[in-house]
């Protein structure tokens, strides 16, 4: 069975625009998501990149939907625009096949699109499992980021960037107002109740500075942003899961 990942757009103008990647492969690596027409059924050019097709729009509102064939397992882990440079600009939220509505993006004025400025998304498969892919998207108005990793059962796990980064080292001085966690399992992260039932952030001498609930839920349906709260980030804070099933 092969997934896909479609995210649909909505524009300052109103326009839509809509991609998909038929195929993507599981793990936290992510793949591009380009533009796709469905054989000509959609009037707009097809394998282009978001930035490129839609030079001079503004993003507004997205919604991410992964979809596995005959089968209603694969879970979002995350789903975001990047920028030439690679940097995360912001997070696009989503969940499996059912989701809900296209939601505002967290980025105050949106997300211009240039050449070079791009979506990727990643997914796995929903599973009773305490060695999933945890996944935390972290956003203030200055910045946004997006941590993993391969959950040890029962053992604090540290989630990092795409380039190896700590939560601290990503964005320290930087005050987090949005973040959203995901856990692709069918029993939740703390199934067996020894582990942590939520992805955390502490800082340098352990203390706990925020809980973020995974979405995780079996149906893979859109649930909104974890919390949305401020967190303030310093250097030698971290983000943890400590799953165990």
């Amino acid at each position: 069975m092969t997934t896909g990942i479609t995210v649909g757009l909505r524009f300052s103008n109103g326009s839509i625009a809509y991609l998909q990647n038929d195929d993507v492969t599981t793990g936290a690596a992510g793949e591009e998501i380009l533009t796709a027409n469905q054989g000509g059924d959609l009037a707009q050019t097809a394998l282009v990149s978001v930035g490129q097709a839609y030079t001079g729009l503004t993003a507004t509102h997205a919604v991410c939907i992964v979809k596995t064939q005959a089968a209603a397992t694969g879970r979002m882990l995350w789903c975001n625009f990047r920028g030439p440079d690679g940097a995360v600009i912001c997070p696009i939220n989503g969940g499996g096949s059912q989701v809900g509505q296209m939601v505002p993006l967290y980025k105050p004025g949106g997300v211009k699109m240039t050449t070079g400025v791009v979506v990727y998304a990643a997914w796995e498969i929903a599973a009773d499992t305490g060695t999933g892919t945890a996944s935390l998207d972290v956003c203030s108005r200055q910045k946004c980021d997006n941590f993993t990793v391969t959950a040890v059962d029962g053992a604090n796990t540290e989630l990092l960037n795409k380039d190896g980064a700590t939560i601290g080292q990503s964005m320290n001085g930087i005050t987090a107002e949005q973040m959203t966690a995901r856990y692709p399992s069918t029993v939740g992260l703390n199934n067996a109740l020894s582990g942590v039932s939520t992805l955390f952030v502490t800082a340098s001498d352990g203390t706990l500075k925020a809980l973020i609930p995974p979405q995780s839920n079996e149906d893979g349906v859109f649930v909104g942003p974890s919390i949305s709260y401020p967190v303030r980030i310093l250097q030698n804070d971290g983000a943890f899961v400590n799953s165990d099933t």
